[in-house]
């Protein structure tokens, strides 16, 4: 299959997140039915050699090792496993060595059915459409019988303790550089208040001349990277805090960014930092949509998580709707010292730390 995609000069992938699964095939417009053809093939017909199989086991458990020895791909487990302990959202998605190398043939096998049906899943094609790509859908995929109505159920979330000495964690690690994740619970993937917290985030961290990065990287020299972000899920999310620095500095860092949440709460922002957030939005998003990957997956979330399908357009218009007063108010709702989880891998102690 790699043979055949390979001598397209395609883009192929598959991959994993905590709610959901995908596998694409990007091509130039002429190859569209071939690449229907190997997608829908490798889908609904795969052999799953149980020999083939034993030997990816090798490339998944070093994919595993992979990021667990690089801080800056592992923080996010770390965190996300504090803020949701007790619950699937805080599993890493890779899950274990010994869950990977004890799966057989079977167990794969009884997966794929529970979940792998055509009534499950959801197909989206952005670029060069036409009316010839309906028919290869119904002609690779349409006609494809369905063996069962599968779940759409899953396990609520949930938050770990409150209690301040269960909301930190510390992974000791012999580096130069400690990585550090901070944040809070957040909102569902269709929740009203993204809009208002998307503004307040790129205020906060998401731009070169965010208030983190210059307060952090510009004014003290503190960090190279320094950035906010928000993450949603299907009945929850988080907003977080990420930061690269050296471990002597990291309390003096956290001083700094709980200083800067307290000012959004107490005076919010100004009218010139309201009007570029949303201009920058604007901007990023226009510019991401013209890569036909960002395009489908767009509309692949607005599918699979919202309670309609919205045009960029129409979420820019909520953007552009956030108002200063209402920044305050959710950030109030946030940023809760109470709540905050501090992850951290590096040369450094629990002890050692401030928050």
């Amino acid at each position: 299959l790699t043979r055949e995609i390979d001598r397209l000069g395609a883009e192929y992938n598959a991959f994993t997140g905590k709610e959901y699964t995908g596998y694409y095939i990007k091509a130039d417009a002429s190859y569209a039915d071939v690449s229907f053809d190997i997608l829908s093939d490798m889908l609904l017909n795969s052999v799953f050699d149980a020999k083939e199989m034993e030997r990816e086991k090798g490339p998944i458990v070093e994919e595993l090792r992979m990021y667990r020895d690089n801080p800056l791909m592992n923080i996010d487990n770390i965190f996300e496993d504090l803020l949701y302990e007790g619950c699937p959202l805080g599993r890493d998605i890779g899950g274990t060595e010994k869950h990977v190398l004890s799966y057989k043939r079977p167990d794969v096998l009884a997966y794929r059915d529970r979940y792998y049906d055509v009534s499950n899943m959801t197909i989206v094609v952005a670029g060069a459409v036409t009316e010839k790509t309906k028919k290869l859908i119904q002609k690779y995929f349409g006609e494809a019988v369905s063996k069962k109505k599968t779940s759409q159920a899953f396990k609520p979330y949930c938050f770990g303790s409150k209690k301040k000495a269960d909301r930190i964690v510390v992974q000791h690690k012999k580096t130069e550089q400690a990585q550090l994740m901070l944040g809070f619970p957040g909102f569902r993937y269709d929740a009203k208040e993204n809009s208002v917290a998307a503004v307040m985030h790129t205020i906060l961290g998401g731009s070169m001349s965010s208030r983190l990065f210059i307060q952090i990287r510009e004014r003290r020299g503190l960090a190279y990277m320094i950035r906010s972000g928000m993450e949603n899920f299907r009945d929850t999310g988080h907003f977080f805090v990420r930061a690269g620095l050296d471990p002597k500095n990291l309390n003096k860092a956290i001083d700094v960014i709980k200083k800067e949440l307290e000012k959004i709460m107490t005076k919010g922002v100004t009218k010139r930092e309201l009007a570029d957030a949303k201009t920058h939005i604007r901007g990023g998003l226009t510019l991401a949509l013209e890569d036909s990957s960002s395009q489908a997956d767009w509309y692949a979330k607005q599918s699979l998580f919202m309670d309609k399908i919205r045009t960029p357009e129409e979420q820019l218009k909520k953007i552009d709707a956030v108002t200063n007063k209402q920044i305050i108010a959710l950030a109030k709702r946030i940023f809760k010292m109470s709540e905050m989880r501090v992850a951290v891998i590096g040369d450094i102690t629990k002890e050692d730390i401030l928050f």
